[in-house]
């Protein structure tokens, strides 16, 4: 394998690209690409334009096409944004990861969900627990990545990135789904609706049914939601309700010598699972005002719980090594919050003016179990969060080429903590107030190419500040360069990013061992392109390499505080590593290619490859694990109108590879796999 295949991507987007435009130039149009996309107000939502920064938009049917085992792995086969399966059950969350955070439990990355944010602060296993199984791909209408903390619309968890997701408000018609694999998984999902002028309604909802592929580690889970829509007061009014539960069991890590024999027959504990339920009600109000402005509103409430229990290799949580044992987590909270959001296309540019909060009340124990029941209570706290914010957005050409963008938001953050296990329980209170710029440039080279540049700051609540509210956030400055090119023929992007992060502190997945890792630079480029090729093919690309490494380490880790909630270093972590050493748990290059064509009028074909680089494990700092790749391949049949059949073989090559990896403990990758399903449409698409 070459020992840099980012790089042969890159030279392929700036030059593929190009090419591709230049031998369909008769068929492209030659209009001047707008330098500031106009503000947009029509009868679905008002959407901000993006930032100018690197960004991925996913529409709805590319979702509802998907049959992955779960929403992250749909994530990464039809986008290749880069996923790792924790592998432990659904509510055990997994990594989506950007620009080289680790995002365990996807902490690192902001999800919002038709306004309402997934991450939970002050959690207790993971401060930003993001559980993106809450998301039924059906449901989606629509998804946008922003790369950095480059969008003034959003704070706290919005380090790497952000990402939008806005639900289907209606639909005209009934959808059902029916998938099963080889491994003896079976799924179920179904969708209607009604559209009319002044209304709508949706109404969708799936069930799973998984036996995994590795012992104990089957499991259900259900979703569904209900959205609609209707004119109200010469505005739009809108709201829902979600609802998400599940029960799974979990097979527990491997450690490397198990994983180097054949067999994954091995499993830790037959009890070893949990279970997680979620409510979210949302409204939303947007109203057209005279002279181009508009005003809308956003509220919502959630109720959420979970309990988690594991066998946890490696850690006493006392901060030395010990025996496997099991780990039992209770995760119980309710939470309230929204936004308001004024916006105005002046003759002297486009302004925005908000105002955002949110409160959560948590109640949070952890404790050594056997089969579930409890030996030892370690931890058992009860938290409050509050989070209000301000926040502005400017947007003005300056000329017909060049277009300016500026946001400045600032946020007020205030976690209180009481512990029960003390003999004189008292509140521990504290605030932290963070003030993000954001500044972005775009200049129009001609034709489809077009420059962009942004210099941003984006923060994060530190894991352990549940027990220690004195925790400072991580800080993140995000700078980026880039180059667009957009057409009928292509689009690309190429950026050259660095990200420099102050305050760090990175979480062993596995142990849950806490290391100081302190401050931190990644830099390097990121690429996408797709090529629209000839008979309706379409060529996806997508890379990323990764130069990151420790700038100086975190001395306030507040490591010894009473109430912090795993207070251990662990074994071999980072906070002895020399300064310029490899950022643990951070891949030095990545990439995805995918292939789509359709070979007849009724039968599509399609393959993807992803190639994984080297990395660091998190708790192995003088380790460096192999680069992989792997091979799917999938066919659509159209057997008739409305009627299609998707056959889907995943890890075509059954390559052997890690999903997870720390302290020498491993989540392994699915070997191959078959997948099929069959979408029925009542109005034959």
């Amino acid at each position: 394998m070459t020992k840099h295949p980012i790089l042969i991507l890159t030279v392929v987007l700036a030059v593929v690209a190009p090419a591709a435009a230049h031998a369909q130039r008769d068929s492209t149009r030659q209009d001047s690409v707008a330098v500031l996309e106009p503000l947009e107000v029509t009868s679905e939502r008002e959407r901000a334009a993006p930032p100018p920064v690197a960004s991925t938009v996913i529409d709805g049917l590319t979702f509802r096409r998907s049959h992955t085992a779960n929403p992250y792995l749909a994530l990464r086969q039809v986008s290749g944004i880069e996923v790792h399966d924790q592998g432990q059950g659904p509510g055990f969350a997994s990594n989506v990861v950007l620009r080289g955070f680790t995002s365990d439990h996807s902490s690192d990355l902001l999800l919002v969900i038709d306004g309402v944010p997934v991450n939970l602060p002050s959690h207790g296993h993971i401060e930003g627990y993001a559980d993106w199984n809450v998301l039924l791909p059906r449901t989606i209408s629509s998804m946008r990545v922003l790369h950095g903390g480059s969008s003034p619309l959003y704070g706290d968890f919005a380090l790497a990135g952000a990402v939008e997701v806005f639900t289907r408000a209606d639909k005209e018609g009934v959808d059902a789904t029916f998938g099963a694999s080889s491994f003896g998984d079976v799924r179920l999902e179904g969708d209607a609706g009604i559209r009319r002028e002044t209304g709508g309604l949706y109404v969708g909802g799936g069930y799973r049914r998984e036996q995994g592929w590795r012992p104990n580690s089957n499991y259900w889970l259900g979703s569904g939601l209900v959205r609609g829509w209707t004119m109200a007061g010469g505005g739009r009014l809108e709201g829902g309700l979600s609802l998400y539960a599940t029960d799974w069991n979990s097979p527990g890590f491997v450690d490397v010598p198990t994983f180097n024999v054949p067999s994954f027959d091995f499993f830790a504990d037959s009890t070893d699972g949990g279970h997680s339920r979620r409510a979210v009600l949302h409204g939303r109000y947007a109203l057209p005002l005279s002279g181009s402005a508009y005003l809308q509103a956003v509220g919502w409430g959630m109720a959420s719980d979970y309990d988690l229990f594991l066998n946890i290799p490696g850690h006493d949580h006392g901060g030395g090594a010990a025996a496997v044992i099991q780990s039992g987590e209770h995760d119980d909270r309710t939470g309230a919050g929204g936004q308001v959001e004024l916006g105005w296309l002046a003759p002297f540019g486009e302004l925005l003016f908000g105002v955002s909060g949110r409160s959560d009340w948590i109640d949070y124990t952890h404790n050594a179990t056997f089969e579930r029941s409890t030996i030892n209570r370690e931890i058992d706290i009860r938290a409050r969060h509050a989070a209000g914010a301000l926040y502005g957005r400017f947007r003005r050409k300056l000329s017909s080429r060049l277009g300016v963008d500026l946001g400045l938001r600032w946020d007020a953050l205030r976690h209180e903590s009481l512990s029960h296990l003390v003999s004189a329980p008292e509140w521990e209170r504290a605030t932290n107030d963070v003030l993000s710029p954001k500044l972005g440039l775009r200049y129009l080279l001609g034709g489809p190419w077009s420059l962009r540049g942004s210099v941003s700051r984006g923060f994060r609540s530190p894991v352990g500040i549940i027990g220690d509210p004195g925790r400072e956030p991580y800080l993140a400055w995000s700078y980026e360069v880039g180059l667009d090119h957009h057409s009928r023929a292509a689009s690309m992007e190429l950026s050259f990013f660095r990200v420099d992060v102050d305050n760090e502190r990175i979480q062993d997945p596995v142990t849950l061992a806490i290391s100081s890792a302190g401050s931190s630079r990644r830099e390097g480029i990121d690429g996408a392109a797709t090529i629209f090729l000839p008979r309706q093919a379409t060529l996806q690309l997508r890379g990323t390499y990764n130069h990151a490494r420790l700038s100086g380490l975190y001395a306030n880790a507040h490591d010894d505080h009473p109430l912090t909630v795993f207070s251990g270093t662990g074994t071999g972590t980072t906070a002895d590593a020399p300064y310029g050493s490899w950022v643990p748990g951070v891949s030095e290059y990545k990439s995805f290619v995918r292939l789509a064509a359709p070979i007849s009028g009724r039968f599509d074909l399609w393959g993807s490859l992803r190639i994984e680089g080297p990395h660091v494990p998190i708790g192995e700092p003088s380790v460096r694990t192999q680069p992989y790749h792997v091979l799917d391949m999938g066919t659509t049949l159209r057997i008739r109108p409305g009627l299609e059949l998707d056959l889907d073989i995943e890890n075509l090559t059954n390559t052997r590879y890690v999903e997870v990896r720390a302290s020498g403990f491993i989540t392994p990758g699915s070997p191959r796999a078959l997948r099929t399903q069959l979408r029925w449409s009542s109005l034959g698409y």
